[in-house]
């Protein structure tokens, strides 16, 4: 594993804390139903993708992209 890899990783792991802990308290939950929440979501899904590059992407950016998600509103993903 190069330290670019270990960056990444780190990345991932950061906003995906972020987003539990958004989940968390925007659906007034525990953070391990929150985490159970984030896991099935094609938001997560993305960001361990690591060629879609949303580890990159600000925490709040990616949340941004969960809501759209929770509200149907995928299509906001690929406007410019």
């Amino acid at each position: 594993m190069n330290a670019s890899t270990i960056n990444i990783n780190k990345s991932i792991q950061a906003i995906s804390f972020y987003l539990v802990h958004q989940i968390s308290e925007k659906e007034n939950c525990t953070k391990e139903d929150a985490l159970k929440k984030l896991l099935k979501t094609m938001t997560y899904e993305l960001l361990q993708d690591q060629e879609s590059g949303l580890y990159a992407e600000s925490p709040e950016y990616v949340w941004n992209m969960l809501r759209d998600e929770g509200r149907g509103d995928i299509e906001s993903w690929v406007k410019e």
